[in-house]
């Protein structure tokens, strides 16, 4: 959607007179729109590289927890047949 307003804002802009030819008013718009989006997108990725590290590290930890449950029941069941046997 943040496309669509973006191309919508470059068609109203494009058409002002800003000094120069049009031709360079265009290119120095179009510029700025993508330097914009450059932008915004390595926002959006270096957000995401965080996020997937937090979610590794937090999965890990998990994984240890699951691991150490599992040794918990086993040391349970190894009790159990003690007493039983």
């Amino acid at each position: 959607m943040s496309n669509v307003v973006s191309l919508q804002c470059v068609r109203e802009r494009a058409w002002q007179p800003r000094g120069g030819s049009n031709g360079h008013a265009f290119k120095e718009l179009a510029q700025s729109v993508w330097k914009s989006q450059t932008t915004e997108r390595g926002g959006r990725i270096a957000s995401n590289e965080k996020l997937l590290e937090r979610l590794e590290a937090e999965n890990a930890q998990l994984r240890e927890n699951v691991v150490e449950l599992a040794l918990q029941i086993q040391a349970l069941r190894d009790g159990v047949r003690t007493l039983t046997a």
